[in-house]
């Protein structure tokens, strides 16, 4: 459990972010701010701006330490592989941070983030795609990756969310709505399971038909 501390030792840019990080993910990003950070680091808030520029800087920051949690291996060839793997890596590391993902479409990226980036496209380059090809399907992975990841960091969860929809299908038409009210019922029934995979391997296989 994250507490505060009186710790002096010296800080440092590394030491801000990875402690920003931590009580992001243990108290959500809306209760972050850089007088709760300098607080929890035993600093004065105006100590932080040795390290970070602002606010920005810091959540541009934080966001670059999840991308360094993917990893990035040989390339042999392999791409539908490469990918696929690469797909669940960024999953799991939205998992433990669910926070980073409306971040990390809105801020500007840094140096782990463009090796991500740069990694990703090598892969594409890499198969026996020609450039458009790899060009695009190179975004039709990355948009489902963090669209998906994004609807469910910002739909509400749990039993609201289950609440939330079941009001909706109960003022909804049959007549006039009925596909929508069955497809809401399909998240209900539990028989349709979870979808990232299954739609990422159709956007692989798609792809390698190409």
């Amino acid at each position: 459990m994250v507490s505060s501390t009186t710790s002096r030792e010296p800080l440092s840019r590394e030491r801000i972010l990875s402690a920003a990080l931590a009580l992001a993910d243990e108290q959500g990003l809306q209760k972050l701010s850089m007088r709760s950070l300098a607080k929890h680091l035993g600093f004065e808030v105006m100590s932080l701006y040795n390290h970070v520029s602002n606010k920005a800087d810091l959540l541009a920051g934080m966001v670059d330490l999840v991308a360094a949690e993917v990893s990035r291996p040989a390339i042999d060839g392999q791409w539908r592989t490469l990918v696929r793997g690469h797909a669940l890596e960024m999953r799991a590391a939205f998992d433990r941070h669910p926070w980073a993902v409306p971040l990390w479409v809105s801020t500007m990226p840094g140096p782990e983030r463009l090796d991500v980036m740069e990694w990703e496209l090598r892969v594409w380059n890499s198969s026996e795609l020609d450039e458009k090809e790899a060009h695009h399907a190179f975004h039709a992975v990355n948009n489902h990756v963090i669209g998906y990841l994004l609807q469910r960091a910002m739909l509400p969860s749990g039993e609201e969310g289950m609440q939330i929809a079941n009001n909706l299908r109960n003022d909804l038409d049959a007549d006039q709505h009925g596909a929508v009210i069955k497809h809401i019922n399909q998240h209900f029934d539990g028989d349709h399971g979870e979808s990232f995979e299954y739609v990422l391997d159709l956007i692989i296989d798609g792809i390698g038909a190409a």
